[in-house]
């Protein structure tokens, strides 16, 4: 015990606190073509410039931030870690924006109006590592006094790049390397799947809409899961991936549901049907043999780009606790704009784009015989269609790792 405290004693002792004030402020510049949309999505926290210090047992764990933008060109930035003086660790949840200004690489990063400092990304690579830097209080000589800065990474295992890099982001900042503080990342939280951006959001599904006018015929044919809402955390690994249904109109209007995916085993296949309802776009999707149903709502598409999948499987006071949801593509890839439109309707259904998995499309499996094998529907709402005849055979690999049914 002795020995711990004296190793905590000196290396306080060896913690230099610099101000930052050999540094002007307007002498520091971001990328000339920083990238926002390549800049969105998850980075875990490396380390963290503070004022003083902390104890690695005090010390928030687990910490990142996830930037998700929305169609008002504003970006939701979620925030979630490990509090140390909460038990066992208790996770936290929040969030807060990040708002583009006429510089791209320059934000504002504001909880409130009042709250609102300057967010500035000095360096990235985008895929890899990225250095912030915060001034919340500029003296009149153009330095700071009171600045903040991270160092993040897109993996929970630090790439060499940051180790690489780093020294150049202490110089121009005036920031010691031995002020910042390093994070540990053991354990990643489990956030909110159902979760409200804006305090009094009307979350009743009964005022949920679906996609005005929905046309099956134009719906039909091949989509893509770009992503999907999970109940809790999964690890990459344990994913499915070149995960995609085809729906087929039948000549007796019936839709067939046709499934398929990767998993650790391989290649899966599945058939189900979405059963109509007297709201169109409305469906429940039931698969054959099987006891698996939910409800399956339409509540956005353009029907040749993307679509907004939705379905609550339990309700309380007439609000969701517990509901399913995907983001399609028709292609392998969507938009920068489509991601922020379906952000923008997640985030109006109620549910958290931050607790939703990415789904990797980078081998997709063959149809099974009898599929169709048809192009997806064209914006002139051309569908296809197929006589379904399954070889039950080939389909004897279809099951599941524990993320969902289908």
């Amino acid at each position: 015990m002795l020995a711990a405290t004296l190793l905590v004693l000196y290396t306080a002792s060896m913690f230099v606190y610099i101000d930052g004030n050999g540094c002007i402020v307007d002498d520091m510049e971001v990328p000339a073509d920083f990238d926002t949309d390549k800049y969105m999505g998850k980075w875990y926290e490396y380390k963290w410039y503070a004022s003083s210090f902390i104890p690695p047992e005090e010390r928030y764990a687990d910490y990142y931030h996830y930037y998700i933008p929305t169609d008002d060109k504003n970006i939701t930035n979620y925030i979630s870690g490990r509090d140390p003086s909460k038990p066992d660790g208790e996770c936290f949840f929040y969030h807060r924006q990040l708002i583009p200004t006429t510089m791209p690489g320059k934000f504002i990063w504001q909880d409130t109006p009042a709250s609102a400092v300057p967010y500035w990304v000095l360096e990235t690579d985008y895929t890899q590592y990225a250095f912030v830097y915060v001034c919340s209080n500029i003296t009149s000589n153009r330095t700071c006094a009171q600045p903040r800065a991270w160092i993040w990474s897109r993996t929970q295992t630090i790439p060499q790049i940051i180790i690489d890099r780093a020294p150049s982001f202490f110089n121009r900042t005036c920031l010691a390397e031995s002020s910042f503080l390093e994070t540990k990342q053991e354990k990643e939280c489990d956030v909110p799947a159902q979760y409200k951006t804006t305090e009094g959001q009307n979350c009743n599904v009964s005022t949920f809409q679906v996609e005005k006018d929905f046309d099956i015929a134009k719906y039909s044919g091949s989509w893509y899961e770009m992503k999907w809402l999970a109940q809790s955390y999964i690890p990459p690994s344990e994913l499915f991936q070149d995960y995609q249904h085809e729906y087929i109109v039948g000549s007796d209007g019936k839709v067939s549901a046709f499934i398929r995916g990767r998993n650790q085993q391989g290649c899966f296949y599945r058939e189900a049907m979405l059963e109509a309802s007297v709201t169109p776009g409305k469906f429940t999707l039931k698969v054959k043999d099987s006891k698996d149903q939910y409800p399956y709502w339409v509540v956005d598409t353009d029907y040749s780009s993307y679509a907004v999948m939705y379905g609550c499987l339990e309700m309380n006071n007439s609000q969701c606790v517990s509901a399913r949801s995907t983001v399609w593509s028709r292609r392998q890839t969507l938009a920068p704009r489509l991601q922020s439109r379906t952000n923008t309707i997640l985030q109006a259904l109620c549910v958290n784009p931050a607790a939703f998995l990415l789904t990797s499309h980078n081998n997709a499996c063959p149809p099974y015989f009898g599929q169709s094998t048809c192009e997806p529907v064209s914006d002139k709402g051309e569908s296809c269609t197929a006589s379904v005849n399954l070889l039950v055979s080939t389909i004897a690999t279809m099951f599941f790792i524990n993320r969902r049914c289908i």
